[in-house]
């Protein structure tokens, strides 16, 4: 009796381990048929996204070249993040400004976007690498996939500055205000 259970455990041991293999088998012919092909982009997932802390931003350049595909990789990162940190710090300066009832909000809005401008131009000097990976395709062309990140402390103490410093904005400045609409919009580009 206990050979008979012993030959059963084995039978559906090896009646699942050769579905497992008929499964492999089907899924790669599945992708020869439709001729595709998965592709691993390297500096890229979850662990590279802006969250709560960090503004973050990866990209990939190709060039016969390898330090041209580096500054292309390294540029068109520079531009994703510039444009999350802008549109991130645009939305907490709008509501911020439409808080306040002390000023004209038309003035406000206004010195609040050129200052945005000038801060995101400015920090971005300060972005760190946090992966890079280079790669050459049989053609020759290099491939380099990167990651960066900015800090958003730094972005707020560049605001937090500017602002008080602002003859005509510090008036109606409150940093903990302020702050709180900066979170509330750094956690609504993070959730996009």
């Amino acid at each position: 009796m206990k050979k008979m259970q012993q030959l059963s455990w084995l039978l559906a041991a090896l009646f699942g381990i050769s579905l497992a293999l008929a499964s492999c088998k089907s899924d790669k012919k599945i992708a020869k048929g439709n001729k595709e092909k998965l592709v691993e982009v390297f500096c890229s997932g979850s662990k590279y996204q802006t969250d709560n802390k960090v503004f973050r931003a990866n990209s990939v350049g190709e060039s016969i070249d390898q330090a041209i595909s580096k500054k292309i990789a390294l540029n068109n990162a520079r531009t994703q993040l510039a444009s999350e940190i802008k549109v991130t710090v645009q939305s907490a300066l709008d509501n911020y400004a439409k808080q306040q009832v002390h000023n004209n909000n038309a003035d406000l809005e206004k010195n609040f976007q050129s200052l945005s401008r000038e801060i995101v131009d400015q920090e971005l000097v300060g972005t760190r690498t946090i992966c890079e990976k280079v790669t050459k395709a049989k053609k020759g062309k290099y491939k380099t996939y990167i990651a960066i990140e900015l800090t958003s402390d730094k972005i707020l103490k560049s605001l937090n500055d500017r602002l008080s410093k602002d003859e005509k904005l510090k008036i109606d400045y409150d940093y903990e205000k302020f702050k709180k609409e900066f979170d509330k919009a750094l956690e609504n580009m993070k959730n996009q």
